[in-house]
């Protein structure tokens, strides 16, 4: 039980609290014990000299010897000498057989710690302190006595013991206040923070619930409002998670039919291409180009929620040509847009063919979808070579993102393209570039139109 309390952070408080405050007793120690031994020597010096006047002052019937012994008694001296007029006088006692003295002076100002003398009071018992002090008003002109040594040493052990059990119900005194208080104010939060990680961590798609500390200004309130911010960011990866799952499966259901269809439309282009007419044949070898990129999506499933894409078949094309051609398949649909390809026929890039075809594809379909109700729509396709890098840019004169499709541009089923798109087509466009060494990134989006820039290895 104890050991299980001490492993706890709320245990290792509480003893951190009281070594603390032990060790601040410790430090004040010192100078408390020297103030203790100053302060004992000047009482008994100030008692000396009441007793050295109140015998000159007894009247001769008065019995002195028994005020004396009294004094001597209460106060552990063994003899009071005074001088006056030059002449030295032993008040009471007398004076011991040895002369094992250790002069102390109370006359002269002695500040600060007396370190060396405090740690000497725990020292020797034998021998007596010789105690110069500074005389009371009246007939003196000095005043000494003797005290054994052992008896200051008697009065320091029993000083420290009192200290020492003083320290120690002060420091479990104040232990155990500052226990309760930072245990309500941090141990028990964080306790019930760890509670709701762990719940989460059993069960992450569970209701969540309200945070007992999320009103809290400080830091765990921070750290509150944050855990809540992750559990919804994981709770909707989850979600989105399981929609590609269920995209996936659909895919899959539908893959097989739709690989016969595409081959049946495969013959039929075939047909086409080799017709006599030159204008037939070529729509034809344009179907059937397209035809066969639709039948290696079917073939490989090349849908999002596979985990990797297929192998890349990394070759050296124009990419003017890949752009004119992903063009002109699209925009068929968009009779008021205008495509106007400035990239340089002789400027070819090494990369997967049919993935930068799919890239553009998505790009100026999306840019003519954002155009389809405007006068004078224009998509424009322009790239620089930047060594190893070739920088291509589509643009388009349309509206613009609203700025909250801006920040989520890439994620999966974020569309700023109305009803009926999923989403899909940026975030799949970017895998895309990503599986060949490139990027595709948001350059700019205003009134004056949206800009993205794909990147690709030069050849």
């Amino acid at each position: 039980m104890l050991k299980s309390f001490i492993s706890r952070l709320s245990g290792k408080l509480l003893i951190l609290t009281i070594l603390f405050v032990l060790l601040a007793e410790a430090v004040i120690f010192f100078p408390s014990a020297s103030s203790f031994r100053k302060d004992w020597l000047q009482e008994r010096a100030t008692s000396a000299g009441h007793i050295a006047l109140a015998l000159n002052a007894a009247p001769e019937t008065y019995d002195r010897k028994m005020l004396a012994n009294t004094f001597m008694e209460d106060t552990d001296i063994s003899v009071v000498t005074t001088e006056s007029m030059g002449r030295s006088q032993l008040v009471l006692g007398t004076p011991p057989d040895t002369t094992d003295f250790e002069i102390i002076d109370l006359r002269k100002n002695q500040s600060g710690i007396q370190l060396g003398a405090t740690l000497a009071a725990f020292g020797d018992k034998e021998g007596y302190f010789r105690v110069l002090a500074p005389p009371p008003p009246g007939d003196f002109e000095t005043l000494e006595y003797l005290v054994p040594k052992a008896s200051l040493q008697k009065a320091m052990e029993g000083y420290c013991h009192n200290i020492l059990g003083l320290s120690i119900l002060i420091a479990f005194m104040t232990g155990i206040l500052l226990y309760s208080v930072l245990r309500f104010l941090i141990v028990k939060p964080l306790q019930c923070l760890s509670d709701d990680v762990s719940e989460f961590q059993d069960d992450p798609a569970a209701p969540l619930k309200t945070k007992r500390t999320h009103h809290r200004k400080d830091e765990i309130g921070d750290l509150s409002r944050s855990f809540t911010e992750m559990q919804e960011g994981v709770q909707a990866s989850l979600e989105q998670r399981k929609r590609l799952a269920d995209l996936g499966l659909a895919v899959s259901k539908i893959n097989h039919d739709l690989r016969n269809v595409l081959t049946s439309a495969q013959l039929v282009s075939d047909r086409l291409a080799m017709d006599k007419d030159e204008r037939v044949a070529k729509m034809g070898e344009r179907l059937v180009r397209a035809v066969d990129r639709g039948v290696r999506i079917a073939t490989g499933v090349l849908d999002y929620s596979a985990e990797n894409e297929n192998d890349l078949n990394l070759e050296s094309f124009s990419l003017s040509k890949i752009a004119e051609e992903a063009a002109g398949d699209t925009l068929t649909a968009f009779q008021n847009v205008s495509f106007k390809n400035n990239i340089d026929p002789k400027l070819t890039a090494k990369a997967d063919a049919d993935h930068t075809y799919r890239i553009f594809q998505n790009l100026i379909r999306n840019a003519a979808q954002a155009l389809k109700d405007q006068d004078g729509a224009v998509v424009t396709a322009e790239a620089r070579n930047g060594g190893s890098k070739i920088y291509a840019t589509l643009s388009d004169n349309g509206p613009g993102l609203p700025e909250k499709v801006r920040e989520t541009i890439f994620t999966p089923f974020t569309s700023g393209g109305g009803r009926g798109r999923t989403g899909l087509g940026l975030t799949i466009s970017k895998e895309l570039a990503e599986a060949q060494g490139g990027n595709i990134s948001l350059v700019s989006s205003d009134a004056q139109g949206t800009s993205f820039e794909l990147t690709l290895q030069a050849a």
